[in-house]
């Protein structure tokens, strides 16, 4: 069994084995073989070696296990076949050491050992199996068995050689494994024998060869035209085909020149608002051509975007507005006010324009956008975006092909970072961006439809979305390059889309807002029955594993995943605070560089791909959003009443997740009011679908939430609001509507006049809620029925109006007068 394979999900450090933390369970069972390699020490450390072996062989197993464990919190064996006086031969010691700090040194570690690993554990009772070990050090004696253990660690004490030997299981481990594991031993003997004082955290485990092989896996560099401005490259693009088609919209397509020309009249408006290059000019926008006439402007001038999505609360967007320092808030609604100037641009005349403007001038560290995301302290951060990550996305590319013949279709939300590659992907190397309403890439039908019309050849979906349009129709998508991301991807619909579409290219894509967008890619070229890798870093981008103290881990070693290289974003905006601890100096080369730190676990395999693991903290990915949960926990404490709050993400039906929350209250809080107050604060997909009352908050031993506790109070994260029901069908149709309603949301029931999106639904739910309903009841309606009409009665009233025969009329005869 390869290693990667069998390592389990990791969500935080508490749910990391204590064990080391390698291969898996036997499928056999019973008694089972081993196999066995081995590795002969150098001339110095055998001297060393013979003198102190009983301290420096469990010290370095014990680092090894903190060093891959990636934590803390774990635990060896030791066996001593002649110690203690009339143990057994085999007789195990646990090594605890939860106090093992990054400062301490190996004399440190070895004191550790003497007060806590050579006392034998108690022997089992009869009857009852010893507790196993997944690593045992043998100190002295032959190592002639596994000793409950997966991995034997062990030392021949030769006349010439000290040889270190390492036992595996048959069929947990492999030989590769077992190989590279003994180098480590022998890089951490080494640096005991010739560096002593040298601390935890500075211990290293990479052999020569291995640093070599994560440097030449951990980054790459390509030419592309690094010093350019993002509007520099457009006019390059503009002047070389000022008649392609720039933008394609229901409204009608812009050229080049034409969006070149309006973006010029608009930016001279700007510029007479005061707008000024370093300036910041946030805009809440509609999907139309209008949406890159205002960013082409504002870089025109040198200035920033700030995107803001239209349905935000008005109480958010003003924070946002207000955050970023933004000069003035363009939109076309003339009712919005904001705590800065209002430009409706739907108002501005066609010819209207300014003073003439000064010569473009922007560097490539001056700011491209500032895209806000969710927050730890409950408020929204800003990410400070360059102009050269932006670059560094779409030009000189090796993970996506990019040309005047590209046509993107533009999918998400425009406050959602993918729309960096979708808007420069195509403007910036002479292609066309297709715009289209939100609703009509979550119906695989209109999707398709759309990417035939235009010819569409590029898109990004998020995870959840991909999955979605596989489970309509695959073929939708042929004939793209269909990059998904955001969250695990299902190896089941990524087969099931390849055997679909033979002439599609699909690569996975991964990246934080933090190093604009994507960081590593995998073209998927393959099938796979396990996680499906997000692949290496793309050109001119870095990504490294590092341990807790910031070391880079081996190959098949977990770790965080740190990414850096031109892409990286400026840090967050006006928060020092974060910045120290997201963005940090470390890498393989001989300089550090600066990297962010994602939160992320993953590990690099054999052949040289990253395998994302999973979250070390409560971040997760929700409809290809990143939320800290801290954020909506925040602010549910904040209404009136809730005395604590935690939530949770939840698998719900299929392949979705769900938000669940759970809250203690001094007074009787209705579900609907917390709803309605996280809607005023929070976007759509950051509030919970349920809500679960408890009369405290269960605790761990350490005094934390104890979120484990919480998610078996509610497994399937059914909202409290939705049983009993309070209206029952009345009808065989409402009856056949309400049961779909319920088996789509995960519910028992559901009362015929309960809205969808209160029960949890959101559009992606929206989308399987009306494919089972077209296939349920026989009838064809279009998906902005539910939308309009989200409750059982209202939908079923829609639906039969819809269905009713057209009352004939009298035929009217002109009278001759």
């Amino acid at each position: 069994m390869a290693v990667a394979d069998a390592l389990p999900e990791f969500t935080g450090e508490n749910d990391i084995p204590s064990v080391f933390p390698f291969g898996g369970s036997c499928p056999q069972g019973g008694d089972c073989g081993t196999f066995r390699r081995t590795a002969t020490l150098p001339a110095g450390i055998s001297d060393e070696f013979r003198r102190r072996s009983w301290e420096l062989l469990p010290a370095a197993a014990l680092i090894l296990a903190r060093k891959y464990a990636d934590s803390t919190e774990f635990r060896i064996g030791v066996r001593r076949a002649s110690w203690p006086q009339g143990a057994p031969s085999a007789s195990l010691a646990a090594v605890m050491p939860a106090a093992l700090s990054a400062g301490q040194h190996r004399r440190a570690v070895a004191e550790r050992l003497a007060e806590t690993a050579l006392v034998p554990e108690a022997t089992p009772a009869p009857g009852t199996a010893a507790a196993p070990r997944s690593l045992v050090c043998v100190l002295d004696g032959p190592a002639d068995g596994r000793y409950g253990a997966d991995l034997a660690l062990s030392l021949d004490l030769g006349e010439e050689h000290v040889t270190l030997r390492l036992d595996c299981h048959e069929h947990v481990h492999d030989a590769p494994f077992a190989e590279r594991m003994l180098g480590h031993v022998a890089t951490l003997l080494e640096q005991f024998t010739r560096r002593p004082d040298t601390t935890v955290a500075d211990l290293q485990l990479l052999t020569d060869t291995e640093r070599s092989r994560l440097r030449e896996l951990g980054g790459t560099r390509r030419p592309y035209p690094a010093d350019a401005s993002v509007h520099a490259l457009f006019a390059e693009q503009a002047a070389a085909g000022p008649d392609r088609v720039a933008v394609r919209h229901a409204d009608g397509d812009l050229t080049y020149r034409e969006l070149a020309e309006r973006a010029e009249r608009l930016a001279q408006v700007l510029y007479a608002q005061g707008v000024r290059r370093h300036d910041r000019v946030a805009f809440t926008l509609e999907k139309t051509p209008r949406l890159l006439v205002a960013v082409l402007a504002v870089l025109r001038l040198g200035a920033a975007y700030v995107p803001i999505g239209t349905g935000l609360p008005p109480q958010r967007r003003d924070y946002l507005v207000a955050d970023s320092g933004a000069r003035l808030l363009l939109t076309e609604d003339s009712s919005v006010a904001s705590v800065v100037p209002v430009l409706d641009l739907s108002r501005l005349p066609e010819a209207s324009g300014g003073q003439e403007l000064p010569e473009p001038v922007s560097a490539p560290q001056d700011a491209a956008y500032v895209m806000y995301t969710s927050g730890t302290t409950g408020r929204p951060k800003g990410v400070l975006v360059n102009q050269r990550a932006v670059v560094r996305l779409v030009r000189g590319t090796d993970y996506v092909s990019l040309s005047p013949e590209t046509r993107i279709l533009q999918t998400g939300a425009i406050a959602f970072d993918a729309t960096t590659f979708e808007f420069w992907g195509a403007l910036l190397n002479g292609g066309t961006v297709v715009l289209v309403p939100g609703t009509t890439v979550l119906n695989a039908e209109e999707l398709g439809a759309v990417v035939r019309r235009h010819r569409v050849n590029t898109l990004f979906l998020t995870t959840a979305l991909f999955h979605q349009i596989v489970e309509q129709d695959p073929t939708a998508l042929a004939g793209c390059q269909v990059l998904v991301g955001g969250e695990t991807m299902s190896a089941r619909h990524l087969g099931k889309a390849m055997d679909a579409c033979p002439d599609g290219v699909f690569v996975h894509v991964y990246g934080p807002t933090e190093n604009t967008t994507f960081s590593v890619a995998q073209l998927l070229n393959g099938r796979y029955t396990g996680r499906v890798p997000i692949g290496r870093p793309i050109a001119n981008s870095t990504a490294c594993v590092l341990d807790r103290d910031g070391n880079p881990q081996p190959l098949g070693v977990p770790g965080e995943l740190h990414v850096g290289g031109d892409g990286l974003s400026d840090g967050y905006l006006n928060r020092a605070d974060l910045n120290e601890t997201a963005f940090v100096h470390g890498g393989l080369g001989p300089r550090p560089e600066r990297l962010y730190r994602t939160g992320d676990i993953a590990l690099w395999t054999a052949d040289g791909q990253l395998d994302f693991i999973g979250r070390v903290d409560h971040q997760v990915k929700i409809r290809g959003y990143r939320i800290e949960l801290a954020e909506i926990e925040s602010q549910l404490c904040l209404i009136p009443g809730v005395r604590e709050a935690a939530v949770l993400l939840h698998r719900r039906t299929g392949d979705l997740s769900a938000l669940c929350a759970y809250f203690s209250a001094e007074t009787a809080v209705g579900v609907d009011d917390l709803r309605a107050a996280l809607l005023k604060e929070l976007p759509d997909y950051m509030v919970p679908s349920s809500f679960t009352r408890v009369d405290s908050m269960p605790l761990t031993r350490n005094q934390k939430i104890d979120r484990a506790a919480l998610a078996a109070l509610d497994p399937v994260g059914a909202p409290a609001a939705a049983a009993p029901p309070r209206q029952a069908p009345r009808t065989q149709r409402e009856a056949a509507v309400a049961g779909v309603f319920a088996e789509v949301l995960g519910l028992t029931s559901v009362s015929v006049d309960a809205n969808f999106f209160d029960l949890g639904g959101h559009s992606l739910l929206a989308t399987r809620l009306w494919s089972r309903l077209r296939s349920e009841l026989g009838v064809e309606f279009p998906l902005r029925q539910i939308l309009d009409t989200p409750t059982v009665a209202g939908l079923v009233a829609s639906l039969e109006r819809e269905s009713a025969p057209a009352v004939a009329r009298p035929k009217l005869v002109r009278r001759s007068s």
